[in-house]
């Protein structure tokens, strides 16, 4: 099964985002806003993980955090950044994202952070079945 990712940010910054993606054989959907997004994760399908700009149209990637968890059924969210240091790093993982992408992007790294995630997600949901089997 093909992992689904949502990748959230205006058209003309993710050119190089999706082809890495593709490439890799991951199923992308877009969203160009924060309201576009929320739609897309309110209605399905299930997506592995979600990839938001760190400034978006309508919202910036604290704000579509905040909404998530009312949305959120087992996906990361990963930030992809213009700049990037240790503070705003530290801001993301406190407001729950999984990791920061910092432009250049780098194909290796983009797809080490993404499978990474697909990782920790697929991991999390194999315990919460194991438990749920135990309890």
């Amino acid at each position: 099964m093909k992992a689904k990712l949502l990748l959230v940010m205006p058209p003309e910054r993710r050119d190089v985002l999706m082809k890495y993606l593709e490439e890799d054989g991951l199923q992308v959907s877009v969203a160009r806003n924060c309201r576009e997004a929320l739609a897309k994760l309110s209605e399905g399908p299930h997506f592995d993980v979600v990839l938001v700009e760190e400034e978006i149209s309508g919202a910036a990637w604290r704000e579509l955090l905040q909404f998530l968890p009312e949305y959120r059924k087992g996906y990361e969210v990963i930030v992809c950044s213009r700049c990037c240091d240790e503070l705003l790093w530290a801001q993301m993982i406190q407001f729950g994202a999984f990791d920061l992408i910092p432009e250049p992007y780098d194909r290796k790294e983009v797809l080490r952070i993404i499978h990474s995630a697909l990782d920790s997600q697929y991991m999390r949901l194999f315990v919460h079945s194991v438990e749920s089997k135990i309890a």
